[in-house]
């Protein structure tokens, strides 16, 4: 899924008090994300989750592929005597689901099942046009979605529906056109999606009424405008037509799709904030894009729609639906490498420094109650990687080498130091979780030893925060005594006032 005496440093610097827990995700959970690894490649289930629970993850997304789940995926004609809503109806293919719930189960390991399309060809709309996601019935989806829920039931901690509906290659159409005019073109897989959601989201309720279902699940590009028939959305434009609202926030009831409009419950708002090469920090320029730097743009837009009654928050009921904010589940992140992608990959040191600070990014940010690493291996390089995006990922190449990532993984570390501030936070993280006492160090630049500046306890999830001043160019890192390991060194964070 995831990168000597005191007083030599202690005229340079002072530590203060720890940082209220309360102002932070201070149990925010370790997620990855990786079908290959648990789905895909037989034999690798029960030792990949293994591993996982010795690095902490907390949760792992299974992705539920509808059209290859269900019997006869690519006729036009639905199977004579299948039951959908009967998940023992034969033609039911569930092996590979249930050996990863097995395996992630066995150790403790949350699962979330994300139920997506692209969907059978016979439970399309128009099954004529033999379009896996060209505009899937909504009954049928329900079905589908019912047969999940009564066979893993309360094994599941949550569900999320539909992956990544703002993109062509998960829902179509993404835009309805009136003319041979791009102007005549309107945003459509938000009302496609609404209908999807809802009937998914009725069924889970009905079987497991306290297992949260997330909606979004949303790609972090796309545009405003339709470009030509593999256009996708912009998250924030697919926010505002699903919950029909304009530009501006005011609600519409008079468009094709929103008459008779009635909000979606979300029990919370799942995102895949990829920022491709850049920096986590960095935004990529594009005003309706979510990635990880501008994740308060998604919070912003999901907060304006729900005050205005266009999405829900299910998690609560009566009036505070409108008024309690929907957490964010980050469920899909990560940062490809080259080598072994030289198109759209960063160094390998780049991804171990990126992973790391944008796991401190989301800890800052309250609302973020789930960071997920995607993926644990790097899927296979082949000739449709730059057109049909296969990742390169993970924390591991796809023959199981280490990428540098993969020692930091278990301890993320950050020194974040404003711009025209000497006061900086210093902020790591020990996985697996608890109460682990470590020792933070500092070296000012032209010493040749680190110096210990502080020993504190983690919390209970495993994060500690404290902030230290800092005059001069300096370098952190921390240490802790792990079972099993020995003494464990994190990375070494250098920084300097601006």
């Amino acid at each position: 899924m995831t990168r000597i005496i005191l007083g030599t440093v202690a005229a340079l610097m002072a530590s203060t008090v720890c940082v209220s827990a309360a102002s932070a995700g201070a149990l925010m959970k370790v997620g990855v994300a990786d079908d290959g690894l648990m789905q895909r490649l037989p034999g690798r289930a029960a030792g990949t989750a293994a591993a996982w629970q010795q690095q902490g993850v907390d949760q792992s997304r299974l992705t539920l592929v509808w059209g290859l789940i269900a019997p006869d995926g690519t006729s036009v004609k639905r199977p004579i005597d299948f039951d959908a809503r009967d998940h023992r109806s034969r033609g039911y293919d569930w092996s590979a689901v249930d050996t990863a719930v097995a395996a992630l189960r066995a150790r403790s390991i949350r699962v979330e099942l994300s139920i997506t399309t692209p969907a059978p060809i016979w439970a399309s709309s128009v099954p004529s046009r033999r379009e896996p996601t060209y505009r899937p019935d909504p009954t049928e989806f329900g079905d589908f979605v019912h047969a999940a829920a009564s066979r893993y039931g309360t094994k599941v901690s949550s569900y999320a529906l539909i992956n990544e509906p703002n993109l062509w290659q998960w829902l179509t159409p993404q835009w309805s056109c009136s003319s041979e005019a791009e102007s005549s073109c309107r945003a459509a897989s938000p009302g496609i999606y609404r209908e999807l959601f809802r009937a998914g989201y009725d069924e889970v309720k009905a079987l497991t009424p306290r297992t949260p279902v997330w909606g979004g699940s949303l790609a972090p590009l796309g545009t405003v405008k339709r470009g030509g028939p593999k256009t996708s959305l912009g998250p924030l434009l697919f926010l505002r037509r699903l919950g029909c609202v304009k530009e501006n926030f005011a609600r519409d009831r008079t468009s094709s799709d929103c008459r008779g409009f009635k909000p979606l419950s979300f029990d919370a708002i799942a995102h895949h904030p990829h920022s491709s090469w850049r920096a986590p920090r960095e935004s990529n320029g594009v005003a309706d894009s979510v990635t990880i730097g501008t994740i308060s743009r998604l919070t912003k837009t999901v907060d304006k729609i729900q005050s205005r009654g266009g999405i829900l928050n299910g998690s609560v009921g009566g009036s505070k639906a409108k008024r309690k904010r929907l957490d964010v589940q980050v469920d899909e992140y990560g940062i490809q490498t080259n080598p072994p992608d030289g198109w759209s990959g960063v160094s390998l040191s780049r991804q171990n420094d990126y992973l790391q600070e944008a796991a401190y990014m989301m800890w800052k940010n309250s609302r973020v109650k789930l960071f997920a690493q995607y993926l644990w291996q790097d899927e296979a390089l082949d000739k449709l990687s730059i057109t049909a995006g296969s990742w390169q990922s993970g924390l591991y190449f796809d023959d199981g080498t280490a990428k540098p990532a993969a020692s930091s993984f278990p301890n993320p570390f950050w020194v974040d130091l404003p711009r025209r501030s000497r006061r900086a936070r210093v902020w790591g993280q020990v996985r697996p979780g608890a109460q682990t006492k470590v020792t933070v160090q500092s070296r000012t630049i032209g010493r040749a030893q680190f110096a210990a500046l502080r020993s504190i306890k983690t919390n209970q999830a495993g994060f500690f925060s404290f902030s230290a001043v800092v005059k001069r160019k300096t370098a952190f890192r921390f240490y802790y005594d792990r079972d099993g390991y020995g003494v464990v060194t994190s990375s070494v964070r250098t920084v300097k006032p601006r």
